[in-house]
């Protein structure tokens, strides 16, 4: 459906729900005054608590006063059918559907040609964009007093961590330019 066409049927829509809330529903203003004894009448309110409903005031032959709130439920339907076929009607009779939009530029027509960085491309970098090669662990047996070799894994957690600090610190001094 066009915006055209949506923004019809919204229209329809939320102007029949005033007019039903508000002014008189399409349908039977009080649909429960037919189980009231004969000679009973009924008188329908917009009411505001909650908003889109009802209240309807029933008076019996003996003058008993009744009241019930209610939601026309009929009438929103009938709203949502008359939005729709507005809707659709519209956007058949509307114009054609559009082309699909041009792709979108990375830049403004307007804006200057972009000049060549004299920096060097990044992979021209020493050090930058290499990945940092674990340190080897020698083959040798466990440190003296330690069966489980857990020095040598320390030592090695520490070469590995001062590598990739330093591995860090080189890539932000390159991306300062310093």
């Amino acid at each position: 459906m066009s915006r055209q066409g949506l923004r019809a049927g919204a229209a329809i829509l939320v102007l029949g729900l005033l007019f039903v809330w508000l002014v008189r529903p399409v349908g039977n203003a009080c649909p429960d005054v037919d189980r009231l004894p004969a000679g009973s009448a009924g008188s329908s309110a917009p009411s505001f608590a909650p908003p889109l409903t009802r209240t309807c005031t029933y008076t019996t032959p003996d003058g008993t006063q009744a009241r019930k709130r209610y939601v026309p439920l009929l009438d929103l339907v009938a709203l949502l059918f008359a939005a729709g076929v507005v809707g659709g009607a519209i956007a058949m009779v509307g114009p054609g559907r559009r082309a699909a939009p041009a792709p979108r530029q990375s830049e403004p027509r307007w804006a200057a040609p972009r000049e060549r960085s004299p920096l060097p491309e990044p992979e021209a970098w020493p050090g930058v964009g290499a990945e940092p090669q674990p340190p080897a662990v020698s083959a040798r047996s466990p440190a003296a007093g330690d069966e489980d070799g857990r020095a040598t894994r320390d030592a090695a957690r520490r070469e590995r961590d001062a590598a990739e600090r330093a591995r860090a610190r080189r890539e932000r001094e390159a991306r300062r330019g310093g």
